[in-house]
């Protein structure tokens, strides 16, 4: 079994430090932001085998693209994999309540 690099886009990092902010700062829950975000990086993590297992989201354009969708948490993990090259491309992390498709 190959192993898939696993790339965490800009985007995603900034919603990671985003995300682990607001937990902290305005819900005055450090140690709640720091088991979300270590679950949250563990599923990233873990989309280094079988990537593939996930879902395409039903949306277009993201269908089209093969943005799959992968939950940690309250939170959606969108991400493409690239086989020919065994990469994973992370390319948001948003809380399952938002309206993704306008962030996406």
């Amino acid at each position: 079994m190959e192993r898939y690099s696993v790339i965490v886009e800009r985007p995603a990092e900034a919603d990671l430090r985003g995300i682990l902010r607001y937990i902290t700062d305005t819900l005055k829950e450090p140690a709640t932001a720091r088991r979300i975000y270590s679950s949250i990086r563990a599923t990233i993590l873990g989309l280094d085998t079988f990537p593939l297992r996930n879902r395409v989201v039903s949306d277009e354009p993201y269908a089209a693209q093969g943005v799959r969708i992968a939950l940690a948490e309250n939170y959606l993990v969108f991400y493409v994999a690239d086989e020919a090259a065994h990469t994973v491309h992370v390319l948001r992390v948003l809380h399952g309540r938002r309206e993704w498709q306008s962030i996406l």
